[in-house]
């Protein structure tokens, strides 16, 4: 995630030189995360060798929710709209209203939820090693 979140400022800060340099229109720019540890109170740490940012949107209607798994690597979420809570196993639920950003436990089992009556829509961001998929689900 932390990669991730370096390639962002790299973004924003070359978009701010561009505008300054270009008179472009006004934008800002509000940072909305900064964390070094996961859900879990791992230490987030840069992945090794060749790697790739994998972003998916999920959408979960009312009461749904996933299967018991885990993620080898970093995973982070986004609240876009709802609210959606996410259970370790053997933990409380812990819940994120719209415009929360998750850093997910890594090899730490636990499930998400749409506990609300409301659609909850998520923006899903993984750090890979090139064409690897980060979910493993818990076989009973």
């Amino acid at each position: 995630m932390r990669s991730s979140i370096l390639y962002t400022a790299m973004a924003v800060a070359a978009f701010g030189t561009l505008a300054a340099n270009a008179q472009v229109e006004k934008f800002k720019v509000a940072e909305i995360f900064r964390e070094g540890k996961t859900l879990a109170n791992q230490e987030i740490q840069f992945p090794t060798g060749k790697a790739e940012i994998v972003a998916s949107t999920g959408e979960f209607d009312p009461g749904a929710e996933t299967p018991v798994h885990k993620h080898p690597y970093p995973r982070s979420l986004y609240i876009i709209e709802g609210t959606f809570t996410v259970t370790e196993e053997g933990g409380q639920p812990h819940t994120y209203p719209a415009g929360s950003f998750v850093v997910e436990g890594v090899n730490t089992w636990h499930k998400g939820a749409n506990m609300s009556s409301s659609p909850v829509k998520i923006l899903i961001v993984d750090e890979v090693p090139t064409g690897v998929n980060n979910t493993e689900v818990k076989k009973n």
